[in-house]
């Protein structure tokens, strides 16, 4: 499917929103609708992956073959996704330090960044509150 729109960058905390009924799934929800309506591109750094599983793997309500459908759920989506190069990551690293947050809070702010757009995330206390304050694109969901 061709894509139209705007292209946002997608944090990790939003994609687990997906998967596990949490305070705004439903927000987080909508974004995915946008996306397969194709009203806007989503673009991901392939850490994301990982992270989602690695989130819905400690969720106490999934098992093996839950992850296992959440997983391949994720995968037919076809985000668009950015492998990490060196650029990128030191890139992540430089925010990191700037912000005082992870490397895996600060890689969507340098992959939305490199794309001249804006990452959206669920995580206001250390991801949102952080980037904002020092004028990393980032919005909260």
């Amino acid at each position: 499917m061709a894509r139209r729109g705007k292209i946002v960058v997608l944090d990790s905390s939003v994609a687990v929103k997906w998967f596990s009924k949490e305070p705004r799934s439903d927000e987080a929800i909508n974004l995915m609708d946008s996306y397969v309506q194709g009203s806007i591109e989503l673009s991901v750094s392939e850490l994301l992956l990982y992270e989602v599983a690695n989130a819905l793997r400690y969720k106490p309500d999934y098992d093996v073959e839950r992850l296992r459908n959440a997983v391949s759920q994720l995968f037919r989506l076809n985000l668009k996704v950015t492998p990490i190069s060196e650029e990128l990551l030191i890139r992540a690293c430089e925010i990191a330090y700037d912000a005082d947050v992870t490397l895996y809070d600060a890689l969507p702010a340098a992959l939305a960044e490199r794309q001249k757009t804006t990452c959206i995330t669920a995580d206001e206390e250390t991801q949102y509150e952080k980037l904002h304050r020092r004028g990393y694109p980032i919005e909260l969901l």
